[in-house]
Order: C-alpha cells, then sequence, then structure tokens
C-alpha cells in the first residue's frame, strides 16, 4: 500500500494526530565521566541515562537497560572516558570535544551538524529497521485496520515522531541491533549487525505428552504497538481457529481503543486469552511457555525481535513470523507470507503440519543456538568486537567530505 495514495482526509487525519514537533527537556542533564577515569580520549554516550542514575543496570522489565550499561563498560574498556546524555535530550555547548559520539536521538543528530574536527567520529547504534521504513510500514498497517474496522486506532502503531535522518544515512558508521531482514532497509556500507541479548532463564523441556498438548497452544508476546506488531491480525486468525489456543501476553493497558475493539472478540472466544504483562522471573511465565510450542508475531519492522527470541531461548518455542520480525528462521520456524489474517491463518496451518519430532528437533536447535549467540555475555563480546572494528575502520578513511 503506498502511502501517498491515501484519501486526503485520511492523510490529514493521520498527520494531525500524529503531529511532527521536537520537544526540548526543560534541562539537559549530562553524567561526567561515570567510571571516573582519566584516559586520554572521551566519548559521548546517548542513550538511557537513568540506568546510571537509579541503579537499574539488571533491571529485567526491559533489555535495553542492561544494554546501555554494557555498551558503556565497552567504551571504557577502549579507553574512553564516558560522558552519558539520555536520547531524548537535546545537546548544547562543545560537541568537538568528543572524540566519539555513540548511540542513538538527539545528540547525534547534533554532533552530525555540529562537528568541526575530525577526530570526532559519530557511530550510530541502530536499534530496528530505518525509522524511515517502519514509520511508512507502520502507517500502511494503520491504514489497513482502518479499512477492515472503520476505525483510526494510531495509539497501536509504532510512529517514530523524530526520526532523526542523519545519524541514519551520514554517520561515520552503524552498528545494528538486528538480523537479515532489518539490515536491508539501511545503506549498504560501513554498517555491522549485532545480534538482540535477550533474558536467558533454564529452557523449559518438555516430556512427549506435554509436546502433543503444546502443539495447539501459541503465544503471542509483545509490547505496545499491537496493530504495528499484528496482533489484530493473530486475533481474528484465532477467532476463526476455535481448536488451536492463543496466548496473548504484554501490557497493552496504554492500548484502550485496541482492547475496547477486541474485549468482545477475545472474551466470546474461550480459545484466545489475553494474561497482560507477565514477568520472566514468574511462575506464571514458566507454565504459559511450557504449554505453548509457539510464538507467533507477524509484526511489521523489528530489530530481531527481542520479544520472540525470548520465548524461543527460554521456551524452545518455534517462531511463526514475518521477515519483518527480523528472526532469522535458519532452518526452523515457519514464515507469515502477508499482514493478512489470511496469512495468518495459513501460518497457523502450516505449522501444525510439524511432526512432534520435527518440532523438537527444531526446539533443541533453537534453544542451543539462542543461548549462544542471544546471551547477555556473547552481546558483551561481539559489541566490543564490532565496535573496536567499526572504529578501526572509521580510522582508515581518507578524509570525511560533509566536513
Amino acid at each position: 500500500m503506498d502511502l501517498l495514495r491515501l484519501p486526503v482526509s485520511l492523510s490529514r487525519r493521520i498527520f494531525k494526530r500524529l503531529g511532527y514537533t521536537l520537544s526540548k527537556d526543560a534541562k539537559t542533564i549530562i553524567i561526567q565521566n561515570y567510571f571516573n577515569t582519566s584516559h586520554k580520549k572521551t566519548a559521548l554516550l546517548s542513550y538511557i541515562r537513568f540506568v546510571f542514575e537509579k541503579g537499574y543496570v539488571h533491571d529485567e522489565r526491559h533489555t535495553n537497560r542492561y544494554t546501555t550499561f554494557i555498551i558503556a563498560e565497552a567504551l571504557n574498556r577502549l579507553g574512553y572516558n564516558v560522558d552519558i546524555i539520555n536520547y531524548s535530550d537535546h545537546f548544547s555547548g562543545d560537541i568537538n570535544k568528543y572524540d566519539l559520539v555513540f548511540g542513538l536521538g538527539n545528540s547525534l543528530e547534533y554532533a552530525l551538524q555540529f562537528r568541526e574536527s575530525k577526530k570526532t567520529k559519530v557511530i550510530a547504534f541502530g536499534t530496528g529497521c530505518n525509522p524511515f521504513f517502519s514509520n511508512v510500514i507502520t502507517i500502511n498497517r494503520i491504514v489497513d485496520f482502518y479499512k477492515r474496522s472503520n476505525k483510526l486506532l494510531l495509539s497501536s502503531s509504532r510512529y517514530i515522531k523524530e526520526d532523526q535522518p542523519l545519524q541514519h544515512e551520514i554517520a561515520d558508521w552503524i552498528i545494528l541491533h538486528g538480523g537479515t531482514f532489518a539490515r536491508t532497509t539501511y545503506r549498504p556500507d560501513n554498517i555491522s549487525s549485532i545480534h538482540a541479548p535477550v533474558f536467558i532463564k533454564k529452557a523449559v523441556m518438555r516430556t512427549d505428552e506435554e509436546w502433543k498438548t503444546a502443539k495447539q497452544n501459541y503465544i503471542w508476546f509483545g509490547s505496545d504497538g499491537a496493530i504495528h506488531k499484528g496482533l489484530d491480525l493473530v486475533i481474528e486468525a484465532f477467532a476463526k481457529t476455535p481448536d488451536r489456543h492463543l496466548y496473548i501476553c504484554g501490557n497493552l493497558d496504554s492500548e484502550k481503543e485496541f482492547m475496547d475493539y477486541y474485549n468482545p472478540v477475545i472474551s466470546s472466544h474461550p480459545n484466545i486469552t489475553y494474561q497482560g504483562f507477565v514477568n520472566l522471573d514468574s511462575d506464571l511465565f514458566r507454565e504459559i511457555i511450557r504449554k505453548c510450542a509457539f510464538v507467533i508475531f507477524p509484526s511489521a519492522s523489528e530489530g530481531n525481535s527481542a520479544g520472540v527470541i525470548t520465548c524461543m531461548a527460554n521456551g524452545g518455542m518455534i517462531p511463526v513470523v514475518t521477515k519483518n520480525a527480523d528472526v532469522d528462521l535458519n532452518g526452523f520456524g515457519v514464515l507469515i507470507n502477508d499482514f493478512t489474517v489470511d496469512a495468518v491463518s495459513d501460518s497457523i496451518k502450516r505449522s501444525q503440519a510439524l511432526s512432534l519430532e520435527e518440532l523438537k528437533m527444531h526446539s533443541e536447535k533453537i534453544i542451543a543456538e539462542t543461548h549462544h549467540l542471544n546471551s547477555f555475555d556473547f552481546f558483551k563480546t561481539d559489541f566490543k568486537q564490532k565496535l573496536e572494528e567499526a572504529l578501526k575502520a572509521i580510522s582508515c578513511f581518507k578524509g570525511n567530505s560533509l566536513l
């Protein structure tokens, strides 16, 4: 669907409600030299500042909090004094005092506009598909839902108001938190990919009898942006598949319009269960992942979907996903071929065609691969290596024509 071909009245409603106004914080706070080091070089990390202020380093409500701390540690180990700013804050001052600006957000846009010295390198941290791509496809999904329901639920999109184009197009390098598909949405050069780290507990192991039951059950495991993440398609597909059970795990309290629309469907179909937020450390989480053989996620745009990989790593679940969910299937899993209810229904049928032996074999491969590639230990090593490689490559550039 071409966004530019939408009816004028609908386009106006969308952009009026989305807006495009940059907001500035009342006060910008920069944590100076967090590790209290005396290195010769200094880096500005633009990501999640409150991790360092409130001790949320090991907070497992979202992987990006621990990821932020690991990145800061890597910068320190590579010989940088590390200053930290929140990604949404607006930097003001002398950006040229930094040897490296790393991360995402407003500070990178500022650095790319106002750096004067070739010593100030800028490396962007991509956490998903290119925002240009993601914004168009998330609106396409909203419009698709509007055409089916006559309801415009923008709160269930993942529209990025500040798409911050410079860091995605002219940063010296991009380290992309994503897989094969996400990488195709960026420029082809000066980019490296890194696997999404997830919190991994002891993986659930099922008996043959448990596998027979689990084959009937699926989990949708996500957060806000229900239409963007395909939950509308999943609910409607399972409403037509009463002999298969769907567990919806994710806090959708902020999407009242979406829940108001689908609550009657959920309540009238006993094969669909809305669990809300489920803590990874809870008995409920282990109970649900033991019940389910599949994680289903027809998302429009992700960067190595952490929700899907969390279910794969902790439950050995078989992914049933769109290519846009950015989970490299590597010979296991089921691909959802389109963003339609029929395509989701077809993927459910194809997943049911897998034998119990195939499910167990795929599950073992999934656990082995995710426990290696998606652990935080692997991320620590891989990130430091990718950052070193990027810095080395940048240092070999003959010059930056933009400076």
